[in-house]
């Protein structure tokens, strides 16, 4: 009935068993850390590559992750060995910008984000101003090029040259840079290809002018303007588009307040967020964000929590109640006494979980990584050859060079490293505004190969609030007197039908009494000594356990259980005393959502630790053929196991910790309410509002975004085909028209900005 765990105790106990573990020669096991570090600087799928092998190759990193998407590494590292300066240093000595602040500590999220969010700004300005110098002096060269100056006495060329000069080594400076350092690295990327590419096109134009009877003496130097005007045009559009795509990670960090007005020797103080503690008493004004995760101890309201679970009526707060940080209290006044602040909070819990998906790499990324690492290599070994095979065939050194150039810049490693992380980024986000939480990329990947559900029933399928309906006492006592022992056993407990137990007893004014030696198995109820007495909360299977007789068990039963009730017994020293039946009805959304799953081709069953009339009766109600009576958290996983075996992946849906075993044995566990609710930590997603049509539309999103990732997978992969050759004039042996360097620049540019177009549709997509 109840659990033997407190909330703190079971996440720490998850977190355990989940957290690797390291052995280190002269060392002793460790615990391994998750750590996820904005990085700044990165331009392509390149500068990930090269910040991954610098982090992996710090002694103490067991594994390093870095999402050109996201902008984030994600580590697993023993923080003994790799520790802050470890990891900054490795990262900085490759190039890139890292926070100054420590990593992983209470308030780390919240500056990360800021550090991230301040850092692409920096450099979209820095892209922007470089754009405009580019296009700006670009124009003029062309200008001075074609204009009347030799009439006044002025060379055109070089005229052209001279207003070139800004355009390649001040706005192209950082490409440069970039692409030269990459080069002295070993780890040639993007900017390498556009920088050899801009400094050939630009070094023609200089040796055209110098020495005119050079090879044909043609000038590219309108190539080399308009390669960098292309390139930084479109780094400027993708910055746009990818700043969209992460706005759902900012609002999320940004909806709790700053600071909190905390009671302190029974005046109010305004103090910031950081110096709250757990235990502290905060009030809250109408109107006011609430800052803190805590239980409600003063007053009655209204609390919007729309921007956390993206449920749009306002719920009711009263004493007793909990209410998270970023939601927005209404009318009326509260007192709270605070459980959780900042990182530890609901809507910190779900920013980490965010920003973790966002920097995870599934399973399809692999192969575009691998492609990317040898991609630009490649490329510049294909240009060499270019240059070579069109000079040897035609003697014309500019032709040569054109195309050289423009395979160069016409190749796109960028839209295959763009091509997954952008989506993910995207779907990670607007599943948050959706009230939806995934861990990683990898759940996402999984939840769109589902072939089966297992929905558990109570809190799941139906409302989680039964009633106690009917109570038929076996010994003679008085009604009231079991009711008061079973509810002050229960007292303890948050199972539902622990809650209705209280609840009725606190509605017949009846007293509880003290208990001593408490004890909870998950799936088979509760005890404890009640003035010398063992009183124990069980099932029906589990009283049969304990030795209660099945005949006297099956005629006290039979009432309620043909009533379609929901039954739990009563014993007293090991003695049958009575029995309590409950109803708990289906949610109104559970016969649509069963509707909708089956439309999606999956197999749905039904899994509970009801009585088999008690499940039988929803199953006909909902319409559900495959319907599992008294299971035990143990049997549950069990059964996960066979829906695999028949079906394919499988995903889990339940609601407390009787459901851990099966979320965590399933190939998706998802966790119905989850946002303070500690099956989360078991689970690989959650759906915070208890609504389990929302798990369609978390499906919806998954399968949405594979298509997407797929098509940008494609378009990728598709345009370096039809590309390369076309820039090393294949096509041109069949008729078509040479690719122009700079047309293979406007390519290139384009290839990275559609494919982060693409992913940002998902942000608006029609979802179920």
């Amino acid at each position: 009935m109840g659990s033997s765990l407190a909330e703190g105790d079971f996440s720490d106990a998850v977190r355990g068993a989940r957290t690797p573990k390291v052995s280190l020669i002269g060392m002793s096991e460790r615990a391994l850390e998750p750590l996820v570090v904005p990085i700044a600087g990165m331009t392509c799928q390149g500068c990930a590559q090269s910040v991954e092998r610098a982090l992996a190759a710090v002694p103490g990193v067991a594994k390093a992750e870095v999402s050109f998407g996201s902008r984030t590494a994600t580590l697993t590292r023993d923080p003994e060995v790799a520790d802050d300066a470890a990891i900054r240093e490795a990262v900085r000595d490759a190039g890139y910008s890292v926070p100054a602040t420590d990593f992983g500590t209470e308030n780390s999220l919240a500056r990360d984000v800021r550090f991230a969010v301040d850092a692409e700004r920096r450099e979209r300005a820095r892209t922007l101003r470089n754009l405009v110098i580019a296009a700006s002096f670009g124009a003029a060269s062309v200008l001075a090029e074609h204009g009347a100056h030799a009439r006044h006495g002025f060379d055109p060329a070089f005229a052209a040259l001279l207003f070139s000069l800004p355009v390649q080594f001040v706005a192209g400076f950082d490409v440069l840079r970039d692409g030269l350092r990459g080069l002295v690295r070993r780890a040639p990327d993007m900017n390498t290809l556009v920088a050899l590419g801009t400094l050939a096109a630009w070094s023609s134009a200089v040796t055209a002018w110098l020495a005119p009877s050079f090879g044909s003496g043609e000038s590219h130097l309108h190539a080399a303007l308009l390669i960098l005007v292309f390139v930084l045009f479109g780094r400027w559009l993708e910055a746009r588009a990818r700043a969209r795509t992460g706005d759902a990670l900012r609002a999320l960090i940004e909806l709790a307040p700053p600071t909190a007005r905390v009671v302190r020797g029974g005046v109010e103080v305004d103090v910031p967020l950081a110096d709250v503690r757990r235990g502290n008493v905060v009030t809250l004004r109408p109107g006011e964000r609430i800052p803190v995760d805590g239980d409600v101890t003063g007053g009655d309201s209204t609390v919007d929590e729309s921007l956390l679970t993206g449920e749009s009526a306002p719920i009711e707060k009263r004493v007793g109640e909990r209410v998270h940080a970023g939601t927005q209290n209404q009318d009326g006044a509260l007192t709270v006494r605070v459980t959780a602040v900042g990182a530890d909070s609901a809507v910190g819990r779900i920013a980490t979980w965010v920003r973790r998906a966002q920097g995870s790499k599934p399973r399809v990324q692999r192969l575009a990584d691998r492609v990317s690492a040898i991609f630009v290599p490649t490329v510049l070994g294909l240009a060499a050859l270019t240059f070579v095979g069109w000079w040897l065939g035609t003697r014309d050194v500019s032709a040569a060079l054109a195309h050289a150039i423009a395979v160069l810049v016409a190749a796109c490693p960028c839209a295959l490293g763009l091509a997954t992380p952008t989506a993910i980024v995207a779907a990670s986000g607007r599943a948050a505004r959706e009230g939806l939480l995934v861990k990683s990329a990898e759940v996402l990947e999984s939840l769109a190969d589902l072939r089966a559900v297992a929905l558990d029933k109570t809190g799941t399928l139906t409302r989680g609030r039964p009633k106690l309906t009917s109570i038929a006492v076996v010994d003679g006592a008085q009604e009231n007197a079991r009711l008061q022992l079973a509810a002050s056993v229960e007292a303890r407990s948050e199972h539902p039908f622990a809650r209705a137990l209280v609840e009725a007893a606190r509605e017949r004014a009846l007293e509880l009494h003290a208990t001593t030696e408490f004890a909870s198995e998950p799936g088979r109820g509760a005890s404890a000594l009640v003035d010398g007495r063992r009183v124990a909360i069980a099932s029906p299977r589990a009283a049969r356990e304990r030795g209660v007789d099945a005949a006297e068990l099956e005629r006290a039963l039979r009432p309620a259980t043909e009533r379609g009730e929901t039954c739990v017994v009563l014993l007293v020293d090991g003695v049958l005393a009575a029995v309590f039946g409950f109803v708990d009805p289906p949610r109104e959304s559970s016969a649509r959502t069963v509707v909708a799953l089956r439309e999606r081709g999956l197999a749905l069953t039904l899994l509970s630790g009801d009585h088999p009339a008690a499940v039988a009766r929803l199953a006909r109600e909902l319409g559900l053929e495959d319907a599992r009576a008294e299971t035990r958290p143990d049997e549950k996983a069990r059964v996960v196991e066979e829906l695999r075996a028949r079906h394919g992946p499988v995903a889990m849906v339940g609601d407390g910790i009787n459901d851990a075993p099966a979320l965590a044995a399933a190939d998706v566990g998802i966790a119905l309410g989850g946002g303070a609710d500690v099956a989360v930590e078991a689970a690989d997603a959650a759906l915070l509002v208890d609504d389990p049509a929302k798990l369609v539309t978390l499906i919806d999103l998954a399968r949405a975004a594979r298509r997407i990732v797929r098509a940008n997978l494609v378009w990728a992969f598709g345009y370096n085909v039809v590309a390369l050759p076309a820039a090393m004039g294949v096509f041109e042996l069949a008729g078509f028209a040479p690719l122009a360097p700079q047309w293979a620049a406007a390519a290139m540019a384009a290839s990275s900005v559609i494919v982060v177009l693409n992913s940002s549709r998902l942000a608006t997509l029609r979802l179920a």
